[in-house]
C-alpha cells in the first residue's frame, strides 16, 4: 500500500475504534468508509476494493438484520476489514 494510502487505512482504522467504542454509529461509520473509497488510490494492494466490500456489507446489515444484532454484525464485519487493512500496510 502507497503511503497516502496508508493514512486513509489509519484514518479508517480509527474510524473502526470509535465505532466499537459506541463514539459513531453504523452510518457514520458507513459514511467514513464511503468517503475512504473516493479517496483511495488504485495502487494494487486492492485496498479500494475491500473498502467497497465492507461498506456494502454494512449497508446490508442496516437494512436486514435486527436492531439490537446490528452493532455485533458490523463489528464482526469490520474486524474483518481492520485485518484487511493491516495486512496491506505490511506489504
Amino acid at each position: 500500500m502507497n503511503v497516502y494510502n496508508a493514512g486513509v487505512a489509519a484514518r479508517l482504522a480509527t474510524a473502526i475504534q470509535d465505532y466499537e467504542a459506541g463514539l459513531l454509529s453504523l452510518a457514520q461509520v458507513q459514511s467514513a468508509l464511503q468517503s475512504a473509497i473516493t479517496l483511495l488510490e488504485n495502487d494494487g494492494s486492492g485496498i479500494a476494493d475491500s473498502v467497497r466490500l465492507a461498506e456494502a456489507d454494512l449497508e446490508e446489515i442496516h437494512f436486514t438484520v435486527l436492531l439490537d444484532e446490528q452493532r455485533p454484525a458490523a463489528i464482526f464485519r469490520l474486524d474483518e476489514l481492520r485485518a484487511t487493512l493491516g495486512s496491506a500496510g505490511d506489504g
